[in-house]
């Protein structure tokens, strides 16, 4: 399950972007006990916006994020796969942004895997969103 939500540095820059949407999932920064500010992931038993609080970071999952730049940024992407001619049943994944001023991946567009891809794009996604 932990494969459907968001690294913690990118759910941080989304926090930053201001990404305020309900989660399962957040983590939380501040003093954990031991005096030692280290980032804990928590599961709640509900939904809320936890980046209303300084010390929490929600975590989307990466469908949440996605619909978020498509609905708020009107930035729809979309991740493929192509064959590989060289390599039977070999596939590889890339990903397109499209917007009014970018259309295309980072130069980088194949990945080995969708994983890869969706990771990959959803930087990009956030980078542009920066220069916005």
């Amino acid at each position: 399950m932990n494969k459907e939500f968001i690294p913690y540095e990118l759910a941080l820059e989304l926090k930053q972007l201001g990404f305020h949407e309900p989660c399962f999932k957040y983590t939380y920064t501040g003093d954990t006990g031991n005096n030692v500010n280290i980032p804990c992931e928590v599961v709640p038993s509900s939904a809320k916006n936890y980046n209303e609080d300084d010390l929490c970071v929600s975590t989307p999952t990466y469908s949440q994020a996605f619909r978020w730049f498509r609905e708020k940024h009107n930035m729809p992407s979309k991740i493929e796969a192509t064959f590989e001619h060289e390599t039977p049943n070999q596939y590889h994944y890339f990903y397109q942004i499209m917007t009014d001023d970018f259309i295309g991946g980072d130069g980088v567009r194949l990945k080995w895997t969708y994983e890869e891809a969706e990771l990959s794009c959803l930087k990009q996604l956030i980078e542009i969103a920066k220069t916005k």
